[in-house]
């Protein structure tokens, strides 16, 4: 059910349409002649019968062109017609009642109204234009005659009245109009917000979806961690985060943990420093050796021992970084801790299988040596050609079994901190030579070139000339296993100021990106190696960096897929 309040909006939105406009002036035209028809209700006026219908016969044509005519599509200029109209009929109703003695005169006010309320001052021209013309017609037509001053007055008077109020309609519509056009803006800006609120409110229902189903995701990961221990602490080593790993861990329960333990109480007090040459360091300065080189925003990954809660230790790896707050502020650190127990075991195992396989292959090996030399020598049946091939077989064998377990005892050496290096000054040139020489066969084999850039004159370094020799043969042997007949391989040396670069570089069969950084680990081959089927058991490059980083020397690879591999040996001078 409509209410009054919805009838009224609706009534003042059609209240500018013409047709609305155009019905008072129907309504006091057929008051007019209900008053004209009336008996003696005119008085000494004589009413022309032909003038009135003529009069009517314009309002009701004026007043069907309001009603019929779709305005909407024209102009509000256009719809003056309607008005001008009916100012003309009044002048008609006015000549036909007598004149300027007729008592209809003053109908013209309601079109006036109309025509000052719209917008321009040429409206204000047009009423004064329409009340001189309805004024001085019957004179001018000699219908009435000026009797004095009284009506001289009258006429020039009474188009100025009109003028100025018409004048003051047309200012009040402008005024009104202005106000109508901002309230409109108004509205228009609150629709507007309205709709950027209502748009805000789904985005920010939508937003709080995806914030609760990540809240969801981020508490199933973080239950589902369980084999790290990722522990926060503020600025000064208190505990205020603690996950479900580190419960497992270490033991204690959350609310332990968060009822004032601090990240030092985890570890040993004797691996860090907690004296100084005035005496012991105040607590805090524990907490800063931790967190030394996150502090300054790298991350910080280092071996540590660390105490459960029921007082037992086990080595971990922690990474710490610092953390921030809203503004970028260091607000505290997190440590993630990964239990190295397993892992350490089986490295332990590892090295003690390889020293166990090593040392009990080598006497046999060297065994079989000895006895195919001794068949080799013994002339006494001579050996026939066949049993001449196969004995070169058992020594190539053997010796390569040989270099393998010498390879394993040496990462054994280097895995126990035992191995040393003997330096004395060499000659770098001679012990390139060698390493080509060396090589040249089994290049030649394959069909590839072996070059070694002499540049000319010696190159001398402080080295252990027998492990950079091998370093260098290492290189070398696996640049030729990896290039394909018809390749290249390239050994250069040459001096950088107080240090001395060795490079070797092949057109081999490449090193995928993601696995240069493994190819030092022990018994880790690349997969070109594996897809290519070449011999190794991905100990080479791990002897032969930690021969460079006993120099004092850095081992850089650089490696593209098909087009070959560079290795450079950064050596002090």
């Amino acid at each position: 059910m409509p209410t009054a309040r919805g009838r009224a909006r609706r009534f003042l939105d059609t209240a500018d349409r013409p047709a609305i406009k155009q019905v008072p002036t129907a309504a006091v035209f057929l008051l007019a002649n209900v008053f004209i028809l009336l008996p003696g209700s005119d008085g000494s006026v004589e009413a022309s019968p032909t003038g009135v219908l003529v009069a009517d016969l314009v309002v009701v044509v004026a007043t069907a062109l309001a009603f019929v005519v779709p305005w909407d599509r024209h102009g509000r200029s256009w719809q003056l017609i309607v008005p001008l109209a009916s100012i003309a009929a009044i002048i008609i109703l006015r000549i036909a009642t007598g004149g300027a003695q007729s008592p209809y005169g003053g109908l013209i006010l309601i079109p006036i109204v109309w025509i000052a309320a719209e917008a321009g001052r040429r409206n204000v021209a047009i009423v004064l234009a329409a009340v001189a013309v309805n004024l001085t017609l019957p004179y001018a037509i000699g219908q009435s005659h000026v009797s004095g001053a009284e009506d001289w007055i009258r006429v020039a008077f009474t188009p100025i009245t009109f003028t100025i109020a018409a004048a003051l309609i047309n200012q009040i519509g402008a005024v009104s109009r202005s106000r109508q056009r901002s309230a409109d803006s108004l509205l228009a800006e609150r629709d507007e917000l309205i709709d950027s609120l209502a748009e805000a409110v789904r985005v920010a229902e939508h937003s709080e979806k995806e914030a609760a189903a990540a809240a969801r995701l981020m508490n199933s990961v973080w239950d589902a961690i369980t084999e790290q221990a990722i522990i926060g602490t503020d600025l000064e080593g208190a505990i205020d985060v603690w996950n479900g790993g580190a419960v497992q861990i270490l033991g204690y329960s959350e609310e332990e943990a968060l009822s004032g333990m601090r990240i030092v109480d985890l570890h040993l007090r004797e691996e860090m420093p907690t004296e100084t040459g005035t005496g012991r360091i105040p607590f805090p300065g524990r907490f800063a050796a931790l967190t030394g080189i996150a502090r300054d925003g790298s991350a910080d990954v280092r071996d540590w021992t660390y105490r459960r809660r029921d007082g037992s230790t086990f080595p971990a790896q922690v990474a710490i970084t610092q953390r921030t707050d809203a503004l970028g502020r260091p607000s505290g650190y997190i440590f993630v801790a990964t239990d190295e127990t397993r892992a350490k075991e089986i490295e332990r195992l590892k090295d003690e299988f390889s020293g166990l396989i090593s040392h009990e292959l080598r006497t046999p090996l060297s065994s079989i040596l000895g006895y195919a030399e001794l068949l080799r020598l013994d002339d006494d049946p001579p050996l026939s050609a066949p049993q001449q091939k196969y004995l070169g077989i058992v020594e190539r064998n053997a010796k390569r079994l040989l270099q393998l377990v010498g390879d394993l005892l040496f990462t054994a050496q280097v895995e126990a901190g035992r191995f040393s290096i003997a330096a004395v000054p060499v000659d770098l040139r001679a012990l390139l030579t060698s390493s080509a020489e060396s090589a040249r066969p089994n290049a030649e084999k394959g069909g590839i070139a072996l070059e070694l850039v002499d540049e000319g004159g010696p190159l001398r370094l402080t080295a252990d000339p027998t492990r950079l020799g091998q370093a260098i043969d290492n290189l070398v042997s696996n640049a030729v296993k990896f290039t394909r007949r018809g390749g290249a391989v390239r050994l250069e040396a040459h001096r950088e100021d107080s240090r001395v670069v060795i490079t070797v570089t092949d057109t081999g069969v490449g090193i995928p990106a993601d696995e240069l950084d493994r190819l030092s680990e022990r018994f880790f081959r690349a997969s070109t190696a594996t897809k290519n089927a070449v011999q190794g058991v991905g100990l080479g490059l791990t002897i032969t960096k930690a021969i460079v980083v006993a120099h004092g020397g850095t081992l850089a690879i650089a490696s593209t897929i098909g087009e070959g591999t560079s290795i450079a040996i950064d050596l002090p001078a």
